[in-house]
C-alpha cells in the first residue's frame, strides 16, 4: 500500500533525525519534529470535525496561500486515508465556484488567504470550513500515522477542459511511490539535501517537491513571495539557499540566462530536473558551456494524467549539437508507444500513448479523454521513438493550425527562429484578423544589449529553414513570453493583433500616475511598453491579471477600485482616474 510506504519513509526520518531541517522559508525553518506535530494537530482536528459532519469519505480541499499548511494537509490527509486536493488561492472566485461543483469537498482548509477567495466565490455555503491558523500541534505518535487502512489514499488536480471549464484529474498515490522511489534512487537524493519548492501547490509537481525530500532525509526549500522567482533573484536564491536538486520548467529554468552565472557559480546545486515543456537545444548549449558534466541537466516527460514523471533523459554532449533535444527512455514499468499506421516505418510521427504499471484514477464525472482502459492513456502529444530507442516530442496536436489552407506545426516555426543568434526566446500563434481569417504571428524575445533586430531580418532567417506558407506574417517583440500560474507560456495572454495594431497610433502615458500604472501593466503582461489608451485585456489580460493589477494598486496606492469600474474603462488613462478618484484627487 503506497500510501503506507510514503508515510514510513518520512516517519523514519522523523524517528532518525528529529532535529534536522525539514522546511525552510524566509522566515522560519521547521524541523522534522515540528512538522509531525503539525501533522498531528491537523490529523485530530479533521478527525473530530468528520466524525462530527459525517464527511469521513468527503475530499479535504486545501486552500492556503502558506505551503507549510498544504504539506501538513497533505500528510495528514495520507495519514486518514483521505482524497488530497490542493487549490491555488490565486484563482478567481468564479473558477473556484466551479471546481468545488465539481469536488463536492468534505472539509475545507483555508488560510486568511483561502477564506477571502471562498468569501468572494459562495464555495463553502454547506462545507465545515476549518481555519488553517486555529490548529494547534500535538504530540505526534508514530502509530497514529503508520496504522494501515482499509483504504489507499488518493488526490484530484485540476486543469483545463476542452470547454474552458476546470476538469479534475484523479491520482494514486500508488503512482505518486513509483515517482518518488525513482527519482530518489536515480539521482542520489541523501538526508540533508536541498531541494527546491517553486512549484503552486495547485499543481501535481507540488507533490513531487514536497515528498521526494521529505521520504530521502532531505529539507524542503520554499520560494517566497507572490510572483515566480526567476533571473538573478531565482540564481541568489538558489546560491543563498545552497539548493542541491532544482525542479523547474523551463521558461524558469531559461531565465537563468540573464543572471551572469560563470563556471564558478551556484556550487551546491548537483542535479536540474526540467518538465513541463519542451527543453530547447540553445538551452543545453548555453548550460553544458558552463558547466559541462559537473551539474546533471535531466529533460523529463510525462503528463498530470500518468502522474508527473514517465520518460527521462539526462542530457548529453551531443544534445547541444541535435535538431530536438530527446524525452528520453520510460521509467522502470513503463511503456511508450507512438500511435501511427499499422504498416508504417520505424520512426513515424504519431500520437504517443503511455502505458503505467498502476490504475489510471481518470477524470471526474464521465468524461473520457485520452484514457483507454484502465492503465494507458493516449497524451495528444506527437512524437517519434528513435533508432536509439528515444523518444522524440514534437509538438501537440491541438498546435497544429492553418492558415490559407496549409498545415502549420508551430513548434517547427519556433525552433527555427530560435536557432537565430539574437533570439532568446519565441511563441507562434495563429491570431484572428478581425474578420476571422487567422494571421500566423510570432512573439520574439531577444537578447538583451543586443543590436536591433528588424522584421526583416527575422523573416529572412525564416524563410531560410521553413517552407513560404509557415512564415510568420507579423512580428511581436515582447519583454518576456507570458506564463502560466506553473511558469509555462501561456498563449492565451498573447495580444492579440488589435492590441498590436494600436501600438502603432499609441500615446505615451502622462508623468506621474499614469507612468506608475503603465509600468506595472509591461510587469504584469510581459511588454516593453503600454501607451495610455491600450485596453489591458486587447494586450492579453485576463481574469487572473485583473486580480493581479487591482491587488497590485491596493498594495501601493492604498485604494479599492472595484473591478467594474477597472471593465468600464481598461486602459492607463482610466485607471489613472479611477486611483486619482478613489485618492480623493482631481486629474
Amino acid at each position: 500500500m503506497s500510501r503506507a510506504e510514503i508515510l514510513a519513509g518520512w516517519a523514519g526520518w522523523v524517528s532518525r533525525q528529529p532535529t534536522a531541517q525539514c522546511v525552510v522559508t524566509s522566515q522560519q525553518v521547521w524541523r522534522y519534529q515540528d512538522l509531525a506535530e503539525e501533522a498531528a494537530g491537523l490529523h485530530s482536528r479533521l478527525g473530530a470535525i468528520q466524525a462530527g459532519t459525517g464527511t469521513e469519505d468527503g475530499p479535504l480541499m486545501v486552500l492556503c496561500a502558506d505551503r507549510m499548511r498544504v504539506i501538513v494537509a497533505l500528510l495528514a490527509c495520507l495519514a486518514r486515508c483521505g482524497t488530497f486536493v490542493p487549490v491555488d488561492v490565486r484563482l478567481p472566485p468564479a473558477r473556484l465556484a466551479a471546481v468545488a461543483t465539481a469536488l463536492r469537498p468534505g472539509v475545507i482548509l483555508a488560510d486568511a488567504a483561502g477564506r477571502d477567495l471562498l468569501a468572494a466565490s459562495g464555495a463553502a455555503a454547506s462545507v465545515p470550513v476549518l481555519a488553517a491558523e486555529s490548529v494547534a500541534p500535538q504530540p505526534w505518535e508514530a502509530g497514529t500515522f503508520l496504522a494501515p487502512g482499509e483504504a489507499d489514499s488518493s488526490y484530484v488536480y485540476f486543469t483545463s477542459g476542452t470547454t474552458g471549464g476546470p476538469k479534475g484529474i484523479r491520482g494514486s498515490f500508488a503512482a505518486v511511490w513509483h515517482f518518488i522511489r525513482w527519482e530518489i534512487e536515480q539521482f542520489g537524493v541523501d538526508p540533508g539535501t536541498g531541494v527546491s519548492q517553486l512549484t503552486s501547490p495547485g499543481f501535481d509537481a507540488f507533490l513531487r517537491d514536497v515528498l521526494v525530500p521529505l521520504c530521502a532525509g532531505g529539507s524542503i526549500h520554499i520560494s517566497s513571495g507572490e510572483e515566480p522567482l526567476a533571473g538573478a533573484a531565482l540564481a541568489h536564491w538558489l546560491q543563498d539557499r545552497r539548493i542541491a536538486l532544482l525542479h523547474a520548467v523551463p521558461t524558469t529554468f531559461r531565465t537563468l540566462q540573464a543572471a551572469g552565472l560563470g563556471p564558478a557559480s551556484l556550487p551546491a546545486l548537483q542535479t536540474v530536473l526540467l518538465a513541463g515543456e519542451p527543453l530547447l537545444v540553445s538551452d543545453v548549449a548555453w548550460w553544458r558551456g558552463l558547466f559541462g558534466d559537473g551539474k546533471k541537466l535531466v529533460n523529463l516527460y510525462g503528463p498530470s494524467e500518468t502522474t508527473m514523471t514517465k520518460v527521462f533523459h539526462q542530457v548529453t554532449a551531443a544534445d547541444a549539437e541535435a535538431e530536438v533535444v530527446p524525452a528520453g527512455k520510460p521509467m522502470p514499468g513503463v511503456t511508450v508507444r507512438v500511435l501511427a499506421e499499422p504498416d508504417a516505418a520505424a520512426g513515424t510521427i504519431g500520437e504517443v500513448e503511455i502505458e503505467t504499471p498502476f490504475r489510471l484514477g481518470g477524470y471526474l464525472g464521465s468524461a473520457a479523454g485520452g484514457f483507454v482502459g484502465t492503465h494507458r492513456y493516449r497524451t495528444g502529444d506527437l512524437g517519434r521513438i528513435r533508432a536509439d530507442g528515444n523518444l522524440e516530442i514534437l509538438g501537440r496536436r491541438d498546435q497544429q493550425v492553418k492558415v490559407n489552407g496549409v498545415r502549420i506545426e508551430l513548434t517547427e516555426i519556433e525552433n527555427v527562429l530560435r536557432s537565430h543568434p539574437q533570439v532568446r526566446d519565441v511563441c507562434t500563434a495563429a491570431m484572428d484578423n478581425g474578420a476571422g481569417q487567422p494571421v500566423l504571428c510570432a512573439y520574439v524575445v531577444l537578447y538583451p544589449g543586443g543590436a536591433e533586430l528588424p522584421d526583416s531580418g527575422l523573416d529572412a532567417h525564416a524563410a531560410a529553414g521553413l517552407a513560404p506558407g509557415c512564415r510568420p506574417t507579423v512580428y511581436v517583440r515582447l519583454s518576456s513570453l507570458p506564463q502560466t500560474l506553473t511558469g509555462k507560456v501561456d498563449r492565451r495572454a498573447l495580444p492579440s493583433l488589435a492590441a498590436i495594431a494600436l501600438t502603432k497610433h499609441r500615446q505615451d502615458p502622462r508623468p506621474g500616475l499614469e507612468q506608475e500604472i503603465a509600468t506595472l501593466w509591461t510587469e504584469l503582461l510581459s511588454v516593453p511598453a503600454v501607451g495610455r489608451l491600450d485596453d489591458f485585456t486587447l494586450l492579453g489580460g485576463d481574469s487572473l491579471r485583473i486580480a493581479r493589477l487591482l491587488d497590485r494598486l491596493r498594495t501601493r496606492y492604498r485604494v479599492e477600485v472595484p473591478i467594474q469600474k477597472f471593465a468600464d474603462d481598461p486602459t492607463v488613462a482610466g485607471l489613472a482616474v479611477a486611483v486619482a478618484a478613489a485618492r480623493g484627487e482631481d486629474r
